[in-house]
């Protein structure tokens, strides 16, 4: 990897021989650094003392900078760089080089102080910068494999990694290093009481998950596993909270859904039973999450409704509720409009359609609501069982929605009224023919293409021209 910026300053992070994957490996090998050639420096890089016949050069065997005797005088073993015996480290990689060694002991408790101390060391920018580029990162990384690590140990090896992750320039590097592979493991370990390290793994989960070009990567090194386990079976609201938000953005990618649906665990129950939620941010993740499963097959569709059913019928009580939070509406209002598209669950829709009018009627002034709202009608308006109730809903339609200055509501609107026209065109047109026929003529006009489109099949039924009788 080539050099990056972390808080001003400018590191180049630590490479490793062969994969730059370490959770699968072994153990790892550090690429040696560069040696500094005596002739390039004339004083300590530490001390800033100037070298002279009694203030001889030492080269530090971890990052190859020239120092004056009292500033590379420790003598550690490497074996991080393939060097067993003890060899002179500098004051300024000792505190962390010192570690790295340790978590290579066959010891318990060296393993143990190891990472306690680089993640100590991540606590401020130069210490983090010395673990990023001596090889702390990978450290931490293969310290998550070590099973007899004690639970508190293994946390603090995930707020190491959670710290460093919040470092964007790190992202890549992290993920390409295993720190998924390695959080995911942990996570999967995790006993239900460890609230703030499953708080801290999952939130650091997320940051991957919420980056396009790496959420391929956290679902091909096991991302999913510990989500859905956390969003079914945690009883902390923190840690459902985060781990349904996390979700939310896997459910983004349409492949997703046949694991997170078929999975063993039965998401969808759990997931519908949190959209009943007091917490108004807990409902809003949560139905927003069922919002993209609701955008896949119609068995998945009908999976949800019967779900959310089972589950006390949250999206009715959310888009009949009145949150201080707008989003919850929004989400509910997506997710009928969405539902609305089946044609095997019509009949067990008819609340979230009677929900959808009544929030018509309210002041709505948030224009996604609104148009969450328009589409739903528009769907709903597609079938024949609902062609008088969305006949009823025709005026408040016009009014609020084929009037509207927005292009989305209107044209949604649009689709509403024809749909319904094409069930009941006579008493639709008498609708309009009191009020929204000029409006819906306009906007017809507007549509591109549809006025040539009009005029060929016109000609096709009337042409131009015609042979003589």
């Amino acid at each position: 990897m080539t050099s990056v910026k972390l808080e001003g300053r400018l590191i180049t992070p630590a490479k490793v021989e062969g994969l730059a994957d370490v959770y699968t490996t072994t153990n790892f090998t550090l690429l040696k650094s560069r040696w500094i050639s005596d002739d390039e420096v004339s004083t300590c890089q530490w001390c800033k003392n100037k070298f002279n016949q009694l203030r001889r050069k030492h080269h530090c065997r971890q990052c190859g900078n020239v120092f004056c005797s009292k500033c590379c005088n420790e003598k550690i073993p490497l074996p991080q760089l393939g060097i067993e015996d003890p060899e002179r480290v500098c004051e300024s990689c000792r505190p962390v080089t010192e570690f790295i060694t340790k978590s290579r002991s066959p010891l318990q408790n060296y393993k143990s102080e190891a990472a306690v101390n680089l993640v100590n060391q991540c606590g401020e920018i130069s210490g983090l910068c010395k673990v990023v580029e001596l090889g702390g990162v990978q450290t931490l990384i293969v310290l998550a494999k070590n099973e007899s690590l004690s639970p508190v140990i293994q946390s603090k090896v995930i707020s190491g990694l959670q710290i460093l992750s919040t470092h964007q320039p790190l992202h890549k590097y992290l993920a390409e290093a295993g720190a998924i592979k390695a959080i995911c493991s942990i996570l999967t370990k995790t006993d239900l009481s460890f609230e703030q390290t499953l708080v801290e793994g999952i939130s650091t989960l997320k940051i991957f998950c919420r980056l396009p070009d790496l959420k391929s990567k956290a679902l091909e090194d096991g991302v999913l596993e510990p989500v859905l386990r956390l969003s079914c079976t945690s009883h902390c609201n923190a840690v459902s909270l985060v781990a349904v938000s996390t979700l939310s953005l896997i459910a983004e990618d349409t492949n997703t859904h046949k694991m997170i649906l078929d999975s063993p665990l039965n998401v969808l129950s759990s997931v519908c039973s949190l959209a009943t939620s007091d917490d108004e941010q807990m409902q809003e993740v949560s139905l927003k999450t069922l919002c993209f499963l609701s955008l896949g097959s119609s068995w998945q569709k009908h999976r949800i409704v019967q779900e959310d059913f089972t589950a006390g019928q949250s999206v009715r009580k959310a888009i009949r509720g009145e949150p201080k939070n707008q989003q919850v509406l929004c989400n509910a209002a997506c997710l009928i409009a969405n539902l609305a598209t089946s044609s095997e669950d019509q009949g067990g829709l008819q609340e979230l359609l009677d929900g959808l009018g009544d929030l018509l009627k309210r002041d709505l002034t948030n224009p996604d609501l609104q148009c969450h709202v328009a589409r739903g009608l528009a769907n709903f308006a597609r079938f024949q069982q609902n062609a008088t109730k969305i006949k009823n809903m025709l005026p408040l339609v016009i009014f609020k929605c084929l009037k509207s200055t927005n292009s989305h509501i209107k044209m949604h609107a649009m689709r509403a009224v024809f749909n319904v026209m094409s069930i009941n065109p006579s008493d639709t047109c008498s609708e309009l023919l009191r009020d929204g026929a000029g409006e819906l003529l306009e906007g017809l006009s507007r549509l591109k293409g549809l006025t040539s489109a009009i005029q060929d099949a016109l000609l096709a039924q009337a042409p131009d021209l015609v042979r003589p009788q």
